[in-house]
């Protein structure tokens, strides 16, 4: 493997590309993360600091911030793929420049503001109390602008899916050539461990680079497998268990959620190794970890909201959600983002100590 992942030189072979291509979209999604636990108590304390009404400042921020996010990520990751994806043409004897459709992802994903500028009026829409709609004459106008847009841009993204499925499929899996071509000498692969040496034990060592690669690609599989072990497999168990009485209120809705508000958590093993090999105890983990403690509560508090559903009357529904979710600027709101944010910089301290240079030499027998 080349030793930088944004180098357009030399060739890349199937495997290496794939680990890449994993480590990238662990990275992008690590960083939305990151971004998002920043996001909520600084929009928290300008919305309570400039604004006498919070509540929906709050929201418009929130949303903008959230949008803004999750927007470049989707831009800037396929970006940050042409470089791997021109070493991957070379090992097959093609040009760099077939690397355009993902230049077509990002033109595609630059909708996604607009999408979230669409469910921003819905929801400021919900949060009116009062009978005159705020940015439509009535509510079939709302829902005939937000329909149409979202049936096109969905068959837009469909579309696209489906080139870009068949351009990935012959990335992935056409052979590169095993001579030398005019890109280079053909790249040899590096013998790796097996899955559980090299990802889930905490024997041995590891220094920086493979620490953020490895754990980089734990959790990009992380944020898919664990959303979907939850929905697919913990789902079911708990819903039996509330139709005989012995879950607890929302565990349901839990085992749905929870997956994807920890999955970081996969990279344990890797922080562990890693802080071993800093000379660091194991315990300063629980800093690395810290910013989960949040959604984890925040889970609890939602699912649990969700499954007292059932219980409250249809035409007192939409009051009780806003109350829950929309009215912020309570106490316990304040001491929440407190905890947020306490949370948020322990976890930069402790990610700050994993990414220092290696303090002392780590011979290659030693590392896993």
């Amino acid at each position: 493997m080349n030793d930088t992942v944004f180098s357009m030189t030399g060739r890349l072979t199937r495997r290496d590309y794939a680990l890449t291509i994993a480590a990238l979209c662990g990275g992008s999604s690590l960083a939305a993360f990151a971004a998002l636990s920043v996001l909520l108590p600084l929009i928290y304390f300008m919305a309570t600091l400039f604004f006498r009404e919070t509540t929906m400042p709050f929201w418009i921020l929130f949303v903008m911030g959230i949008s803004l996010i999750l927007s470049c990520a989707a831009i800037l990751l396929p970006l940050t793929a042409i470089p791997a994806t021109v070493r991957r043409l070379h090992d097959i004897g093609r040009g760099g420049w077939l690397a355009f459709p993902l230049v077509l992802m990002s033109l595609v994903a630059l909708g996604l503001p607009m999408f979230s500028l669409f469910m921003l009026i819905g929801i400021l829409e919900g949060m009116n109390r009062t009978s005159d709609m705020i940015f439509f004459d009535n509510p079939e106008q709302l829902g005939i602008a937000l329909g149409s847009f979202v049936l096109g841009y969905f068959f837009l993204c469909f579309f696209t899916l489906l080139i870009l499925s068949v351009y990935a499929a012959w990335i992935f899996f056409k052979k590169g050539s095993p001579a030398a071509n005019r890109y280079g000498e053909a790249p040899v692969e590096e013998p790796l461990p097996s899955v559980y040496a090299a990802y889930f034990s905490t024997k041995g060592l590891i220094d920086r680079a493979r620490f953020i690669f490895r754990t980089l690609i734990v959790i990009a599989a992380a944020g898919i497998i664990l959303p979907i072990l939850g929905q697919s497999v913990l789902y079911p168990i708990a819903a039996i268990g509330k139709s005989i009485g012995i879950a607890p209120i929302g565990m349901d809705f839990f085992v749905i959620l929870i997956g994807g508000m920890i999955y970081p958590l996969a990279a344990l093993p890797l922080v562990v190794r890693r802080l071993k090999s800093l000379g660091r105890s194991s315990y300063e983990s629980l800093l690395v970890f810290a910013a989960l403690l949040p959604n984890f509560l925040c889970t609890i508090q939602t699912a649990r909201f969700l499954g007292s559903l059932d219980m409250i009357e249809e035409d007192e529904m939409g009051a009780a959600i806003i109350e829950e979710f929309m009215t912020i600027g309570t106490t316990g709101d304040t001491f929440f983002i407190a905890l947020w944010m306490l949370c948020t910089v322990l976890s930069l301290i402790g990610l700050a100590h994993l990414l220092r240079n290696d303090d002392r030499d780590i011979s290659d027998g030693a590392l896993l």
